[in-house]
């Protein structure tokens, strides 16, 4: 799921730089040295698109920590009663 968790934050960067880069007058201006105004077409699908990747995201971080409790419920053990450990004490029968 780590893997998953990657290339979805990775996605998400992609859409931020390219909305940053085509719709940010600051980052046009200083970066691309250009003065031309925004598509505003082209910015509300880039916004689109970001909030879209950001949902994804989430919700790979949400199933990233769902899967690893799971995999702790599954490790540790879930009753005092186990006969495979030891009295209290260290006393053996």
């Amino acid at each position: 799921m780590f893997p998953v968790m990657m290339d979805m934050m990775q996605q998400h960067d992609d859409a931020v730089s390219e909305h940053e880069r085509e719709c940010d007058m600051e980052y046009r201006l200083l970066v691309l040295d250009t003065i031309e105004s925004p598509d505003a077409v082209l910015c509300g699908e880039l916004e689109d698109e970001k909030s879209v990747r950001v949902s994804y995201f989430l919700g790979s971080i949400a199933l990233f920590v769902l899967f690893g409790i799971g995999g702790l419920v599954l490790v540790l053990p879930y009753d005092n009663n186990d006969p495979k450990q030891p009295p209290m004490g260290g006393e053996l029968r």
